[in-house]
């Protein structure tokens, strides 16, 4: 059985409430609580699209606090 190259495992970038990303593979389900931000891509991509996304570390009720 050949192990698939890791540009051909899917991925996708995941959000929750309080505004923090994660990634989780395609062939997962998606935990309570979070939810799909655009479109499935190699992990490279993936984790490319957070570090685009996610600037502020600090959990949304956290900034919404301090606003």
């Amino acid at each position: 059985m050949t192990q698939p190259n890791e540009t051909q495992i899917l991925w996708r970038v995941l959000r929750n409430c309080e505004g923090r990303y994660s990634i989780a593979r395609v062939t997962h389900l998606i935990p309570e609580g979070w939810t799909p931000v655009g479109a499935d891509a190699p992990r490279t991509i993936c984790m490319d699209r957070i570090a685009e996304l996610w600037t502020d570390m600090r959990p949304l009720s956290v900034q919404e606090a301090v606003a």
